[in-house]
């Protein structure tokens, strides 16, 4: 008879996860070598438009997002064009270029960029945000744009197609998504194809969002499949917290077991498809493996949260703005959050994840208008 997976999938050590991650975040806070990074995104005192048409973007995970919006004198907003489509992989630099000069609307006036990539960040003369790709990460190579400051070359599109040069505002995916609410969160959470988190602090009166680029942090026991997954990946070595929660990576965690099991299932593609066999699958060994990675996945996903919550000094409220298909229709994903941060001994109404519609092109249209 198999062994039931919960026997044979080791059962991480959130209790020492939450604690190094919280080493870490406080490391990298003290510019000292650490995992996670700690890139710091200051605010612009004012909206950089109070009036006018803005286009926002949104460039990662699965899906790009498209919006054109205009503010009007009174302050209220129209939505003049929103569409989405799945997001090719970019080799190369000419395909990024390629798609954003078919995509760039030459009626805005600013446009706003959520790049869900790792950035350097700059700022520009007028307090807009900016920044240049640190690395390759997921399955786009970016051939030819390392380092290349993004928000320069989409002026230099618009220039060279339309003879436009609009203000224009770039940040990772963490950092808009930390700008679609009321300007009262402590942070978000990305945990869907990718994983990120991103802080929100004052420095000197003036807010400024931190990017941690989380997917790095790497201080945790890697099992066997780990090792596997990372030495065939891309960039062995690096995203390993990534690697082992996001759903990108879960799928190949789970066709990995289910062949060590014996068992014989069509392999799993996405998060989407690996939920709905946790869910309902007439295999009985392979619905467990898909709970058993899920689990773990939104257990360590709380252990990164509740690392976060400790950096503040355990506050009465502590809200983050949460995004991703994991996060919000994986299976049981939240409410195994909210267990494990229970489990750590936190009252269920001090941590707050906040689920906001469009948060990723809402965020995007808030580099320009917060």
């Amino acid at each position: 008879m198999t062994p039931q997976p919960i026997e044979l999938i080791q059962i991480p050590d959130y209790q020492q996860i939450k604690q190094n991650f919280l080493k870490e975040l406080t490391r990298a806070s003290q510019g000292k070598t650490s995992s996670l990074l700690f890139v710091k995104h200051p605010l612009p005192a004012k909206p950089l438009i109070t009036q006018g048409i803005i286009q926002g973007i949104v460039i990662g995970g699965t899906n790009y997002i498209l919006t054109t919006e205009k503010i009007k004198s009174d302050g209220t907003w129209e939505i003049i064009e929103r569409k989405t489509g799945s997001l090719p992989i970019f080799e190369t630099k000419k395909m990024f270029v390629d798609f954003l000069s078919e995509h760039l609307d030459q009626r805005a006036s600013a446009i706003g960029v959520n790049f869900g990539f790792p950035m350097e960040t700059t700022v520009g003369s007028e307090g807009e945000l900016d920044g240049k790709l640190l690395y390759r990460t997921k399955e786009h190579s970016f051939k030819g744009l390392l380092h290349e400051q993004l928000g320069k070359l989409v002026k230099t599109i618009l220039k060279n197609r339309y003879n436009k040069t609009p203000l224009v505002s770039v940040a990772n995916d963490t950092i808009c998504l930390a700008l679609c609410g009321t300007g009262e969160e402590n942070g978000s959470l990305v945990a869907g194809t990718g994983f990120n988190m991103g802080l929100v602090l004052r420095e000197q009166e003036q807010k400024v969002i931190i990017n941690l680029e989380a997917g790095d942090f790497n201080k945790f026991s890697q099992s066997s499949i780990l090792k596997q997954i990372d030495a065939e990946s891309e960039f062995p070595g690096s995203h390993l917290f990534e690697k082992n929660i996001s759903g990108v990576y879960l799928p190949k965690h789970f066709n990995l077991w289910v062949k060590k099991l014996n068992v014989i299932v069509p392999p799993v593609h996405t998060g989407q498809e690996l939920s709905a066999i946790a869910h309902k699958y007439h295999d009985e060994t392979a619905r467990d493996v898909a709970r058993t990675l899920l689990l773990q996945s939104a257990c360590l996903t709380a252990a990164a949260i509740a690392g976060t919550y400790e950096f503040f000094d355990k506050p009465n409220s502590f809200t983050i703005i949460g995004e991703g298909g994991l996060l919000w229709d994986g299976w049981h994903y939240y409410e195994n959050i909210q267990k494990q941060l229970a489990a750590f001994g936190y009252n269920k109404n001090r941590i707050t994840i906040k689920n906001i519609k469009h948060s990723s092109i809402n965020g995007a249209i808030g580099l320009i208008t917060k």
